[in-house]
């Protein structure tokens, strides 16, 4: 490829939907050279024709929240109602940015697409974003909306007690915002979406062609039924048993019960959280439940986010799925040794060595 059509797959890469004149203006090229450089690049079958889709080898685009979050942390018992001694943090967070940062440390191309503000907040979020490893060119700006900010206070040891979150940005992160982005979508390998997006978004994301495998995080049980739109075109769910009775709106049914429904929507994964008993795997021919590994618990935050990874990194790897919930409670063991929402060492051997060592 020459210098010239390197250029020009990146300007397509920032804006897919763009015309011929507005790619040859970026460029600085002529409308013609453009045209020709597009025909022979669409032959080299480095561009899939309309639209500019470009194929991707395991390009992972993930949908969601990115927060800076501020986390206080008791050095002894909390007292409500009182001044606490203890520490606080400031780090990079919020579900979809935790799940695309873990991916990326697991050796993974990962983008992620979120909303952020033209404030400080959001260029010391974006700063972050990018030094993690995380491909940036899905990062909108709102000109009016402020960053999300997460605000949460840990008792001494480490569990959440209470949190404050301003995360209206999200909201405005319309189909009409992604429109520009619907190429990056339809052409990766995977695509990861949590329930903080808007329920109007992600029936806009069911109706996409999307090429490649569909995961989704259910966050809470308020949002969980944001979910119901995309049930059908899931290869993976990550929910607990009050996400996935929120999701069927069945609050009395049973475990048993909640998962042979959620798999009967064609679900390849089922990723269903057990709190301190475990995880339980479950897929159309068989099942598998693991507990939770022995950890030194300094915060729950990103705990969650850090599973999903782990096990759609173990699907990737194509490992049993035994070993998937393996890995990916080992992944959520690590994070829950770190202070922030991100264990600054989650590669693959480092997850192996830390699950030996239990």
């Amino acid at each position: 490829m020459s210098t010239n059509e390197q250029r020009l797959l990146a300007a397509i890469r920032r804006n897919p939907l763009a015309t011929q004149q507005q790619l040859a203006d970026e460029l600085g090229l002529s409308r013609e050279s453009v045209a020709g450089h597009i025909m022979r690049l669409t032959r080299q079958g480095k561009i899939l024709g309309k639209g500019y889709l470009l194929p991707e080898q395991d390009r992972i685009v993930v949908i969601g929240g990115a927060n800076v979050d501020l986390t206080g942390t008791s050095a002894d018992r909390f007292r409500p109602g009182d001044s606490n001694p203890g520490h606080l943090t400031q780090s990079a967070g919020g579900v979809g940015r935790n799940i695309a940062e873990n991916l990326a440390r697991l050796g993974h191309d990962v983008t992620l697409v979120t909303l952020l503000g033209h404030d400080a907040n959001g260029d010391w979020l974006r700063d972050r974003i990018q030094a993690a490893g995380i491909r940036t060119e899905g990062l909108l700006r709102h000109a009016d909306r402020p960053t999300s900010s997460y605000l949460a206070m840990n008792d001494e040891r480490g569990q959440l007690i209470g949190a404050i979150a301003d995360m209206g940005i999200i909201d405005d992160l319309t189909p009409e915002r992604l429109g520009p982005l619907q190429s990056l979508l339809v052409s990766a390998t995977t695509v990861v979406v949590e329930a903080n997006v808007p329920q109007p978004t992600l029936a806009w994301l069911a109706d996409l062609p999307l090429r490649g495998r569909l995961y989704a995080d259910a966050v809470s049980t308020a949002k969980a039924p944001r979910l119901t739109p995309l049930l059908q075109h899931l290869t993976g769910l990550k929910v607990n048993q009050n996400e996935a009775a929120a999701i069927l709106n069945e609050p009395e049914a049973d475990r048993a019960t909640l998962v042979d429904r959620l798999l009967a929507f064609g679900l390849e994964t089922l990723a269903l959280s057990l709190g301190e008993e475990g995880l339980l795997l479950a897929g159309l021919e068989e099942q598998c439940q693991r507990p939770v590994y022995r950890a030194d618990v300094r915060s729950d935050t990103g705990a969650g986010d850090a599973l999903l990874a782990g096990l759609i990194h173990g699907q990737l790897t194509d490992r049993t799925l035994d070993d998937q919930a393996a890995f990916a409670l080992g992944c959520a063991g690590m994070t829950l040794e770190s202070d922030r929402a991100n264990h600054p060492q989650l590669t693959e051997p480092q997850v192996l060595e830390w699950i030996a060592q239990r």
